[in-house]
């Protein structure tokens, strides 16, 4: 006989109404200060969304209340103005310069040429000598917003939309494929950094995920996966790096898709020339931010280029291994993703939702714990907000780095265990 499942909704409650009340104090509440308040809040949301994970598999229903307490938790931090990040107002930059007919790529926010353009928002822009560093999708959503009012309120909208919109996509992935659907949904939508960076922080990178999904439950219509890729790659660049193994799997109607899409999204900026990649070129060079492994390549290779070009080589043979092997695309993209945020000399906090939609169809703990662990970046938020210094202190790093690494071992291990049969097993085979 079957053993009896609980109802969800027992557990999903409170855990999701402790959720939204920490979050909301953590955005509402003055004394919520950075770093050790606010990371207080943040951690006891985290295990809050741990605990209610945990359960799920054991349970039955609870659909609806994970819908509702992942749209309270969004509604909380909609009216509040995005303070951990400044990349907002760059996104408003670039809509409101193309409204007036000005390709973004061709001039930097202080360039005395577009004096003209500036706004009451203008000081706040980040690294206002570089042109910008987003993609062709990414510039059109820019200016849609424009059209819509040009506010930061509009740019939340937006995300939001394509954030709930990847939620949805996922539960057909994951009933596609024979997953917990409500698990699922419920690692994505009630994630405490995917609510602070996307409702609070009005960080862009639904748009990107919901081509990531896109592409995962079109994988049997190449054409659209390959469409769908492109939207993704053209949000940012991040999964361009897995084209190869997706290409061979998917073959020539997967680069046909992809091809049209990406060469069809740049022809509105293609008279920017070489200065399309200004902006990205300046942010490979010089940009960096609670770096893990890549320290050690630091440690061991001389040079500022150096150790870039040697992590670089690094994801290159997990590509090459994953496209060797004929990975499928969500496997491909889960290895190469995951070596990229392994190596990187820059994690920001926002950066570790490229994973998320991986790791909650997959319930991968090392993934799914650095979403948690990630916002410690914010421990030298205080210090930048006073001096204009971010300080990452070693013991952050470390924190959030080998507690991750050691579950990554962990799950190797017992990959291996599984895949690999003891010595007397095998000779009893023979």
């Amino acid at each position: 006989m079957l053993p009896v499942r609980g109802q969800a909704w027992r557990f999903l409650v409170p855990a999701g109404i402790a959720e939204v009340l920490l979050l909301t104090a953590m955005g509402w509440w003055p004394g919520s200060t950075f770093p050790f308040m606010a990371m207080l809040l943040f951690g006891a949301a985290f295990i809050a969304y741990a605990v209610a994970a945990s359960r799920m598999l054991d349970s039955v229903g609870g659909d609806v209340v994970i819908w509702v307490v992942a749209i309270a938790l969004r509604l909380v931090f909609l009216p509040l103005t995005p303070e951990l990040s400044d990349d907002v107002y760059r996104y408003l930059w670039d809509g409101h310069v193309q409204l007036s007919g000005v390709n973004p790529y061709l001039y930097a926010p202080a360039d005395p040429a577009l004096a003209e353009l500036h706004t009451g928002w203008h000081g706040q822009i980040d690294n206002p000598d570089v042109p910008t560093i987003y993609p062709p999708l990414a510039q059109m959503a820019f200016f849609i917003i424009a059209l819509a009012g040009g506010a930061i309120f509009q740019a939340k909208l937006l995300w939001l939309g394509f954030d709930l919109a990847t939620a949805w996509l996922l539960g057909r992935v994951a009933r596609i494929t024979g997953r917990s659907r409500r698990l699922t949904q419920m690692l994505y939508l009630w994630s405490p950094l995917l609510v602070v960076e996307v409702a609070w922080n009005a960080h862009l990178e639904p748009l990107g995920l919901f081509g990531i999904v896109l592409l995962i439950l079109l994988a049997r219509a190449p054409g659209g996966a390959g469409a769908a890729g492109a939207l993704s790659a053209l949000t940012k660049f991040v999964p361009l790096a897995a084209l190869p193994p997706l290409a061979r799997r998917l073959g020539a109607r997967f680069l046909l898709g992809f091809g049209i899409v990406f060469l069809g999204l740049y022809l509105p900026y293609i008279r920017a020339g070489g200065k399309l990649f200004t902006g990205l070129g300046a942010y490979v060079e010089h940009g960096r931010f609670m770096e893990g492994p890549f320290s050690l390549l630091e440690s061991v290779i001389p040079g500022t280029m150096g150790p870039r070009y040697a992590a670089a080589f690094c994801v290159l043979c997990v590509v090459a291994w994953t496209t060797v092997k004929r990975f499928r695309p969500e496997r491909a993209l889960f290895w190469i993703l995951g070596a990229g945020m392994l190596l990187t000399p820059a994690l920001h906090p926002w950066y570790v939702l490229w994973m998320l939609p991986l790791a909650a169809l997959r319930v991968s703990r090392p993934w799914l714990l650095m979403t948690g662990l990630s916002f410690l970046g914010y421990v030298g938020f205080a210090e930048y907000q006073e001096s204009g210094t971010w300080a990452q202190p070693g013991w952050a790093r470390l924190l959030l780095w080998l507690p991750v690494i050691a579950l990554l071992i962990i799950e190797g291990a017992e990959l291996w265990r599984t895949r690999v049969p003891p010595p007397q097993a095998l000779s009893e085979s023979r």
